[in-house]
């Protein structure tokens, strides 16, 4: 059966690829984006092009409701619209923070927000998926502190989510490894930073199998999506690092029933109860 489908960050990259793999399945999308001309080249049939700032909470509640109105209902929703920072963290700057996080984290959850709420609203099943990257899941390489930084604050929106909606809405998290995207150009960075950075990019995946993949794993439910076995390298430094520090839990700490958080929430709940 068709369906109908939301992506952010459509008129590019890997946004651009979930369009296509989407239309070859005979699926109605919605692609936003602020890439005019990337909307353009998008606009044929079975293709709705819409410009959103997915970083104005307003413009994308406005955009959700005119798309669910058009579609009387959306099926599947893509938080995929992401931007680049690049350099270390030492010289990182407030702008750059702001930037980077008004699209990777709050556009993501502007955008699942809109459409999760009437999907329980109306209790309509529903699949919602946001882009992470393999930066989600550990420390991949220096240079990228930033973004690095809103990817894993994106994969904790995400678990979060997951616990919150009904299972009838299930949430997935892309995170993909090196791919052949433009995300390594910026029009701030000097014409030899944007040289390295589309050579840099060329030696990635193409989006065409990043997207297949993402695509099948929405459809099973998956909560993470993995694209490439060398980001395992920041996951099992992560893990190494995590076993190695619950190692050394000191003694007083280690009551799991008398410290776990949900544990403690109940035990106040019934000390408060019947005292409003």
């Amino acid at each position: 059966m068709a369906l109908t489908v939301v992506i952010t960050g459509a008129a590019s990259g890997i946004g651009r690829a979930l369009v296509e793999a989407h239309l070859e399945r005979g699926d109605r999308v919605f692609a936003w984006d602020c890439d005019d001309a990337g909307l353009d080249s998008l606009a044929t049939g079975g293709v709705i092009t819409a410009r959103v700032d997915v970083s104005c909470p307003d413009h994308v509640e406005q955009a959700a409701d005119k798309a669910w109105k058009e579609a009387d209902g959306v099926d599947w929703v893509y938080a995929n619209a992401g931007v680049p920072a690049s350099g270390s963290l030492l010289k990182a700057t407030p702008e750059q923070f702001h930037a980077c996080f008004s699209v990777n984290l709050v556009g993501a959850w502007a955008t699942l927000r809109s459409f999760a709420k009437r999907m329980v609203g109306e209790n309509r099943p529903g699949r919602l998926c946001l882009t992470g990257s393999e930066h989600s899941l550990g420390f991949q390489h220096a240079g990228a502190g930033v973004y690095t930084a809103s990817k894993h604050a994106v994969l904790g929106l995400a678990d979060v989510w997951r616990r919150e909606l009904p299972e009838t809405v299930s949430i997935s998290v892309l995170c993909p490894g090196l791919t052949a995207t433009a995300i390594g150009e910026s029009p701030d960075a000097s014409d030899r930073a944007n040289a390295m950075g589309r050579a840099m990019m060329a030696e990635g995946l193409d989006p065409k199998i990043v997207a297949r993949s993402t695509i099948e794993g929405v459809a099973r439910g998956d909560f993470l999506i993995t694209t490439h076995s060398a980001s395992r390298i920041g996951w099992d430094a992560r893990k190494s690092d995590v076993e190695a520090a619950f190692e050394l839990v000191p003694e007083a700490g280690r009551d799991v029933d008398r410290y776990a958080v949900p544990a403690a929430i109940q035990r106040v709940r019934k000390r408060f109860a019947g005292s409003d």
